[in-house]
Formats: structure tokens, sequence, C-alpha cells
């Protein structure tokens, strides 16, 4: 990250209000700022793609401040004839954007882990003991690695190695806005724990910190293809020690897109529930999204949030799916994605009633 006179600013910025899971992430350089006219501390990080102002996640800010600083951030977008969208708020900024009249679409879950309250006793988590005696008797140890403290060069390489093989599997690169990178050259106040077998590199999770919340998000995950029994299980569970250890409150494993089993949204709207299955799923962006739900519940966490998409004027609209994506995968999306979506679009909204189980139908597949 260049280190400029706003990054500095959205930094102090975060540690006194960042809330959202996420939002380290703004610290990235496609953002573009938004700060108060009228002197409130805060800040909205957006990028602007098909005239849709896509800010990346709950607005930095005062609880107090909410209504008033995305108010400011909605006659900003209309001065330059932008849609104006928030995605990935939490559960507190939704009923805010709510009142100021904006739609809201419901994207996922997110696990919360009170890290006082760990524990993996009981029949329930009987295979996740299994998998972590399993990986630890196979000689996999995990260990923090802190670069800014002393460099280890094998270990570095490893870890481009395992991100390098990842993309060539995906088909390009780091996905951006509210994801981020490893970022070995530039640690900053990231934490990094790794799995490793003979001082190999077998895997390794790259962590942020939620200020507000002394928490920590699971930003993202590498390992190799082939991986010994409870490589991933050792990952995550071995870390929460660590972290609790260290003082912190709560973890999060991130959001499991389109998951809705936990937190009841009863004004989600089932025709644009199933065009975001059409866009996310049939068009392959986070296609995997079952496993990656079913692989965060196994850890047993202690409650799960809401995450939505929030989009004013509070129609729906299509484009706001192309400029999602194109905000995540920006080499990946082209006009023919964009056609697919419009033509996906068409076909829900000729449906005059969704049948009770074809949304769960479409999942399957």
């Amino acid at each position: 990250m260049k280190v400029t006179r706003d990054s500095e600013r959205v930094l102090e910025t975060l540690k006194r209000h960042g809330y959202q899971s996420q939002s380290y992430s703004i610290l990235r350089s496609d953002k573009s700022y938004f700060f108060s006219l009228s002197g409130i501390d805060g800040v909205i990080a957006y990028v602007v793609h098909a005239n849709v102002a896509l800010a990346a996640g709950d607005p930095v800010c005062d609880p107090s401040d909410l209504n008033e600083f995305i108010s400011e951030f909605r006659v900003f977008c209309k001065a330059h004839r932008w849609r104006c969208c928030f995605q990935a708020v939490t559960d507190r900024c939704k009923e805010v954007l709510k009142k100021e009249d904006f739609g809201i679409i419901k994207i996922g879950e997110e696990p919360i882990f009170e890290l006082a309250k760990l524990s993996w006793a009981g029949g329930k988590f009987k295979d996740l003991r299994n998998d972590t005696r399993s990986a630890k008797k196979n000689g996999l140890t995990l260990v923090e690695y802190r670069p800014l403290e002393g460099k280890k060069w094998a270990w570095e390489k490893n870890m481009e190695e395992l991100s390098a093989a990842w993309m060539k599997f995906k088909g390009s690169g780091e996905f951006a806005f509210l994801i981020g990178d490893p970022s070995l050259d530039d640690p900053g106040e990231r934490k990094y724990f790794l799995v490793l077998k003979e001082n190999q590199v077998e895997a390794f999770v790259v962590c942020t910190p939620i200020y507000a919340r002394n928490g920590i998000y699971f930003d993202l995950m590498r390992r190799k293809e082939k991986t010994l029994r409870g490589t991933n299980q050792l990952l995550i569970a071995e870390s929460f020690h660590f972290l609790k250890e260290e003082g912190y409150a709560m973890a999060t494993l991130g959001t499991a897109p389109l998951a809705n089993e936990n937190v009841d949204d009863p004004t989600q709207s089932r025709i644009i529930e199933l065009a975001l299955n059409l866009a996310f799923d049939r068009l392959g962006y986070f296609h995997r999204y079952k496993p990656l739900y079913e692989f965060k519940k196994q850890f047993g966490p202690t409650s799960w949030e809401g995450r939505y998409l929030a989009f004013w004027p509070h129609r729906f609209n299509p484009i706001i799916l192309y400029s999602v994506l194109k905000a995540y995968d920006p080499s990946g999306v082209t006009g023919k994605l964009g056609r697919q979506i419009q033509h996906a679009w068409r076909g829900v909204r000729k449906l005059d009633k969704v049948p009770e189980n074809l949304f769960y139908r479409i999942k399957k597949h």
C-alpha cells in the first residue's frame, strides 16, 4: 500500500470506528474516499462502475453519525448522476439505510466467534477434534508468522507459490474490493498464521483487525491442492486459540455468500433472491458458497449476522449486480457477462410466481 495523507487519515479513522469485518481492506489503492463536508469524523470508501458508486461496507464513523453521513454521500452521488450503493453492510447500518429509503437485499450471513466462549467439547464437534488430532499426528503444526519482526524467506516463497497456484486454478487475479491479498511486502497490521510440515508451508491464512470490536477477520486462506486430513481445521482452530491468548474478543471467518439459514429477513424479495442466485451461482461467481458455509459452520459460531446490499434509488436494477461483480473482479467481467445478467433478470421478471422450492432446487446444481 502506498502511504498517502488520505491513507494515513483513513487508518486513524479505522482505529476509532472500524466496525465492519472487512473494513481494513478499504486501505487498498483501488478505492476513492469520501469525507464529510460537515465535519463528521468518518470516511466512506467506494469505487464507480457503470455509473454505480459502490461503497465498501459500512461508513466508517460513529454510529450516531451514520444517518447524516449516508445522506451526505447520497447527495454527492446524485450530483454525479450515480446510483448509490453499499455492499456487505451490517445489521446496524442496514436499519439506517432503510430509513433513508434504500432498497435492501440480504447477500449472506457471517459467523461470529466470541473467543472467551470458545469450546469444542461434546459430540457435535467430534469430527472437528478428530480432524485436528489427525493433522497433528501427521506432523502438522501451526505458527504465527510476524514478518515485521524478521523475514522468513523460505516461508514467504512457499506462500507466494500457494497463491500463484490458487490464481492459476481460479483463472484470474486476486479478487479486490472487500477482499485483501497477502501483502507480504507491506504487512501493516495483518496477522499471518501458517500450517507447517517439516518447515514447509502447507496452508496459511491472512487476518486483518476489526478495531471497534477488538476482533480479527480471516481475510483469505490458501493451501496446497492436496493436503493432509485436518489441515484446514487445524489452521482455523489453532489460530483461534492464538488470538484468544493474545486478548482478542472476537473473530470471524467472513460472509458465507447467499447463506440464509440463521438470520431471518422476511422483507427479502424472492424474485431478487433468485436473480442473485443466477448471477452468483450459474454465472460462476462464488460458486462454492454451500461448501464454504458448511466449512465455517463446523467451528460452532457463537452467532450469525446478516450482511446486505443496499441501493438507491430503491428500485433494483441488474446493473447493480454488474457493478458488484466488476468491483470484485475488474478483469473478469465482460460485456458478455453483463448481457447474461440482463437476460437472466428478464427471465426472472417474467415469472408471475416463484415456486416455493425453485430457489433451493436451483441452488443444488
